[in-house]
Order: structure tokens, then sequence, then C-alpha cells
């Protein structure tokens, strides 16, 4: 999971757009999570949560998108 966060991360950083976000297809994402494991969309995004991005679109079988969590000011 560190492998992929540092990943996510990394394609975060190299974009200049206010709204950077990251992709993670599904071949990426059954390594972690299969395709059949229950409330898999929930354990995406608490490991989001877990390393400080957002899953901010989800779609069974075809990919994950994941944002920077921006903290309130």
């Amino acid at each position: 999971m560190k492998i992929l966060a540092e990943q996510i991360r990394h394609d975060l950083q190299l974009q200049t757009s206010k709204f950077a976000q990251c992709t993670i297809y599904e071949d990426e994402l059954q390594r972690i999570w299969p395709v059949n494991e229950q409330d898999r969309e929930k354990k995406i995004a608490q490991f989001a949560n877990e390393y400080g991005f957002h899953l901010s679109f989800y779609k069974h079988g075809l990919c994950a998108i994941f944002v920077e969590e921006k903290l309130p000011s």
C-alpha cells in the first residue's frame, strides 16, 4: 500500500493544476483489493484517507481517482 501511496503522491506533485488528480486503473487496484472484495470502495476510501488523499471518484471494474486532501483554511 505504501508503494501505491507514493505513486499517487508523486503523480499529484507533478501536476501544476489547481485540480490535480491521479487515476489508478483496475489492474493496479486488483493488486491490493480484489474485484469481488466486500466493501471495496469503502476500503479504498479508507486507504486514501490514511495516506492524506481523498477518493473523488470510483467506478467498480474501471478506476479510482484520487485528489490531495485539502486542510481547511
